[in-house]
């Protein structure tokens, strides 16, 4: 097998694919925490795929909750509470030792400093998501990214 370089999550998928094969061609589990009132379920919209399974939560107390009863390789963080609490869940999320591994992808707005924050905090990356770019993110870019972010071009390269 190759070399898998990056993230301890990626590099912990290949192997599990080298390993276990077809078992491991079960749909990618994504947690959403989204507190928007409006457009609910927008973010889960535009990633609505076969090969994602998605779960959203509300708040960031019920989706650590959830990240704690099952497994999920990726948590999509895009609230409109302050930066702070965003920052706060991430720093929590990471601290804990069976959560460390999981990938962050943050959608925030560009300027306001909260993507510095998040990903000094632990966050993998982020998406701008904000006025000049247009609310909410496009779905081809952010799919992208969550492709880029989970290395699908190195399990499919393989």
């Amino acid at each position: 097998m190759p070399a898998v370089r990056g993230h301890p999550a990626r590099r912990f998928t290949a192997r599990c694919r080298e390993l276990f094969g077809d078992v491991m061609n079960q749909p990618t589990r994504i947690l959403i925490v989204a507190d928007r009132a409006e457009q609910p379920g927008a973010t889960q919209q535009a990633i609505a795929r076969e090969d994602f399974e998605i779960v959203e939560a509300p708040n960031f107390n019920e989706a650590y909750d959830r990240l704690l009863d099952s497994i999920f390789e990726l948590i999509v963080i895009e609230t409109t509470e302050p930066a702070r609490a965003s920052i706060e869940f991430i720093k929590r999320v990471r601290a804990t030792p069976q959560l460390a591994g999981i990938l962050i992808l943050i959608l925030a707005e560009w300027g306001t400093g909260a993507p510095t924050l998040a990903l000094s905090a632990g966050a993998d990356a982020y998406e701008p998501n904000g006025p000049n770019e247009g609310k909410p993110i496009s779905p081809i870019r952010l799919v992208t990214s969550i492709e880029r972010l989970l290395g699908r071009q190195v399990a499919a390269a393989n």
